[in-house]
């Protein structure tokens, strides 16, 4: 089987080459925006909400750079676990980018409902999990510091992960 088509999936799906047209005349803006992606679709979607008249601009067709080639996975997680990440920004600035991420979720949801777009938006739950014996430690340092800064987590023990998985 051949997984690979050479194109990214959102591309293929979607059909999305040369959708939008090239600008073919001036125009006047307040605010240009470089990158037609998600962040800068997001950009100009709140820009205009707020009545500040922009303009997306890329080189490339619209969405056909590292956004069409995403997962479209939308998590609250950050490359650096919260409780490392205090450590390096303190643990104030640390909760403060969490909750910016968690709250990025919930935007971009209500975006979708204001604006009426299907995306097959789905909430789902995350499992941060420990490899090993010695990433237990981690996990738990990151649920206390999690639940400490009213983030959304739960603990799953060996022992109820046992009982309730057969």
């Amino acid at each position: 089987m051949d997984l690979h088509s050479g194109l990214p999936y959102w591309i293929i799906r979607n059909s999305l080459w040369d959708y939008f047209h090239p600008l073919e005349k001036d125009l006047s803006t307040d605010v240009v925006i470089v990158g037609s992606g998600i962040t800068g679709a997001l950009m100009a979607h709140e820009l205009c909400h707020a009545g500040i008249k922009c303009c997306i601009v890329d080189k490339r067709s619209i969405a056909t750079g590292s956004s069409a080639a995403s997962t479209a996975l939308l998590q609250y997680e950050i490359d650096v676990p919260l409780c490392r990440m205090a450590k390096i920004i303190g643990e104030e600035n640390a909760a403060t980018a969490y909750h910016a991420c968690l709250q990025s979720i919930s935007d971009i949801k209500r975006v979708l409902e204001e604006t009426g777009v299907n995306a097959g938006f789905e909430q789902l739950p995350s499992l941060f999990y420990a490899s090993s014996a010695a990433d237990n430690k981690l996990l738990e340092q990151e649920h206390e510091i999690r639940q400490k800064h009213k983030l959304p987590v739960n603990l799953l023990e060996k022992k109820k992960i046992k009982r309730n998985i057969r």
